[in-house]
């Protein structure tokens, strides 16, 4: 009997369609792993994989917490997070001809979850928006069930995923790393800026020289990096300025979903993968004038359609403090009046919180010449809710 030949459906081995891939091991911090990426920001930290112009890489990466945090955790293990190993990167990714003047563009090709598991945890200590509030911490885990993120610890609610990746930069220069430090030096001594610190500090081989001055990833820069911007999802673009040989970008801090302004620290912090076109614009930087990332969102973010949001109007002051022309303070103001609408229709104040972190709420600017007050506003998607939230 003949047997029959097929011919093969693909001349690729498998789904990633042989484009180079860094992975990730689930559950396995960068220290065990630290062929695949860094968690400080260096001009020296040597590429892990380098491509052409016009070619396309998959990045995989712990989420910010470098795994230690997990699902059946307690609140002790928020208390003694390390927080000097934030943001395992994965890369750098070297892009072959590429030069300081260059603008490179990243264009976002898909986003999604490793494990499918998901924290909007309160960590103790941390500054988020409404920290003093909830001083004592609180957790929360999100399981990615398709499209759709739940969490058992914040009943009644269902979460559109949008995933995205968090920090996503390029290599500063020498010269840009120390501006850095100029400029944030004087914010160190009383924690309002991350300071740089060796411990725990991974740079793909690089020595305790290297560790001792390279930049902390926690803000964004010149370079990019922890943008937190929640329409870096598929069909993103993001346009960053070169300033070194071959770029060297690098990204991490996946989230299943987060809010404008991610108010708790935390979005819904996942492990992911990230696939990437990139290309290069030869003077990019002068032609374009472009000294900071300039972005294209998705074209596939939620929004659930006119009037199908509540607002919540903040300004820059309460019952002790008068500001003026403040967004912060207004936005932060905008957060409270949210958070006690939600306490009234049964959540705790940590779930509140939490929900706003990580739901796709908008917050606008919405008038910002009124002096002394500017109005920021905070809209709340109502369809998230299982049940009816509107005043009667």
């Amino acid at each position: 009997m003949q047997r029959e030949v097929f011919e093969p459906l693909s001349r690729f081995s498998d789904r990633y369609l042989d484009v180079p891939r860094l992975a990730c091991r689930i559950g396995v911090p960068l220290a065990a792993q630290p062929e695949i990426g860094h968690n400080r920001w260096h001009p020296d930290i040597p590429p892990a994989v380098t491509v052409d112009p016009g070619e396309e890489v998959i990045l995989e990466s712990a989420a910010y917490d470098d795994y230690q945090i997990h699902d059946n955790g307690s609140l002790d293990e928020l208390r003694r997070a390390d927080l000097s190993r934030m943001h395992p990167l994965t890369g750098p990714v070297r892009v072959n001809g590429a030069e300081p003047g260059d603008v490179l563009v990243a264009e976002v090709l898909g986003v999604e979850p490793l494990s499918g598991v998901a924290f909007s945890n309160i960590l103790p200590g941390t500054p988020g928006l409404l920290g003093q509030i909830f001083p004592d911490g609180y957790r929360s885990t999100w399981y990615a069930r398709g499209g759709i993120a739940e969490s058992p610890e914040v009943p009644g609610v269902r979460i559109p995923a949008q995933p995205h990746v968090g920090t996503i930069g390029v290599a500063p220069s020498p010269e840009l790393m120390r501006r850095w430090d100029e400029r944030e030096r004087p914010l160190y001594a009383d924690g309002r800026a991350f300071a740089p610190d060796p411990r725990n500090a991974l740079l793909r081989g690089l020595g305790q020289d290297a560790a001792q001055v390279a930049a902390r990833t926690q803000p964004p820069r010149e370079n990019g990096g922890n943008m937190d911007i929640n329409k870096l999802g598929p069909g993103a673009m993001v346009y960053f300025p070169v300033f070194v040989e071959g770029g060297l970008l690098s990204l991490g801090d996946h989230h299943l979903s987060a809010g404008d302004g991610e108010c708790s620290f935390n979005a819904m912090e996942m492990d992911g993968r990230t696939w990437l076109r990139l290309r290069v614009i030869k003077d990019g930087m002068a032609r374009h004038r472009i000294t900071t990332p300039v972005v294209r969102p998705t074209p596939l973010a939620a929004h659930f359609g006119a009037g199908r949001y509540l607002g919540f109007n903040g300004f820059c002051f309460d019952d002790q403090e008068q500001g003026y022309q403040d967004a912060s303070f207004a936005a932060r103001e905008a957060m409270r009046r949210a958070v006690d609408f939600l306490m009234g229709v049964g959540y705790s104040g940590e779930q509140a919180y939490v929900i706003l972190s990580v739901a796709p709420v908008e917050i606008r600017i919405s008038c910002i010449v009124t002096i002394p007050n500017p109005t920021v506003t905070l809209y709340l998607p109502i369809d998230i809710f299982d049940r009816d939230i509107l005043p009667r």
